[in-house]
């Protein structure tokens, strides 16, 4: 088979099972398969015929897709801040409303020296090793309760960060930290509702991990735990930061306001949505 029959066929195919924009998901499916090195092949290397192997490669990766697996773990990676993380089953895809959750971050750790901060359910560990990154001096502590997503979050520092910038635990949000303190804890915690996971798109429900999006008490039960657990390890003056879900925000407000924080705030994503709620502690 030529290259151009190839394109034009995994283009068709996908367009048929409704993956939007099939014709740039099949040059990329293509690169994963090693048909491919540059897009431009498709017009200047047409007639070309690619290797057998190389060709059932690109067949296995069409089919996951055309199931809807997110192209993200077909590939193994995602870019988030500007930087490759892999991922996988045991993490969440980071998206771009996070990166919102990072440059809050970094914004109140301007000037604070070397801020200790806590990445609470870090998944992939793109907040915590991006945090590592773009502020050195910080020391940088991140938790999940999976083995599997902490493995993966420390193949992510390894890879972006020296050894050790980031200090991996096992545990429950921030139960393994009673006795420690901190500048600033951030989280990207769960806050799916049981009802809103059950029509989820499939993309998302049947391969991004359950445990990672869905929370009880209309998807408010990890951050109340989170905001909680936040007051009895935060300096004075230090902050909490959560990202929530639509329609969250007064109800994370009100939280705040119950174990003693202030300054409330929010800060809204690119649909209007206000997506990281942060409060300072005053006690």
């Amino acid at each position: 088979m030529q290259l151009k029959d190839l394109y034009l066929y995994g283009k068709a195919h996908m367009a048929r099972h409704y993956i939007e924009n099939p014709s740039r998901e099949t040059y990329l499916l293509l690169r994963n398969s090693e048909v491919l090195r540059d897009f431009t092949e498709v017009f200047t290397s047409s007639d070309r015929e690619p290797e057998p192997r190389k060709i059932e490669k690109f067949y296995e990766l069409l089919e996951r897709r055309i199931k809807h697996e997110p192209l993200a773990y077909i590939s193994g990676e995602k870019e988030f801040h500007s930087r490759p993380f892999a991922v996988n089953g045991s993490v969440l895809i980071p998206r771009p409303e996070t990166e919102l959750l990072v440059t809050e971050a970094l914004g109140a750790a301007l000037g604070a020296g070397e801020p200790a901060i806590l990445d609470v359910g870090t998944g992939s560990g793109c907040v915590a090793v991006t945090l590592a990154c773009e502020l050195p001096g910080a020391k940088v502590y991140a938790s999940d309760i999976s083995p599997d997503a902490l493995d993966t979050a420390r193949a992510n520092a390894e890879r972006h960060t020296a050894a050790g910038a980031v200090r991996f635990i096992l545990g429950d949000l921030t139960e393994p930290f009673k006795g420690r303190s901190f500048d600033m804890v951030v989280s990207n915690p769960p806050y799916v509702s049981p009802a809103e996971y059950e029509v989820l798109d499939p993309s998302v429900k049947d391969y991004e991990p359950g445990l990672a999006l869905v929370s009880e008490d209309d998807g408010l039960s990890h951050i109340k735990r989170i905001i909680r657990g936040s007051a009895r390890i935060l300096k004075k003056g230090g902050w909490c930061m959560v990202e929530a879900g639509y329609a969250q925000s007064a109800r994370v407000r009100a939280l705040y306001e119950e174990a003693g924080f202030g300054d409330i705030s929010s800060v809204k994503d690119i649909s209007g949505i206000e997506r990281v709620i942060k409060a300072r502690w005053k006690k």
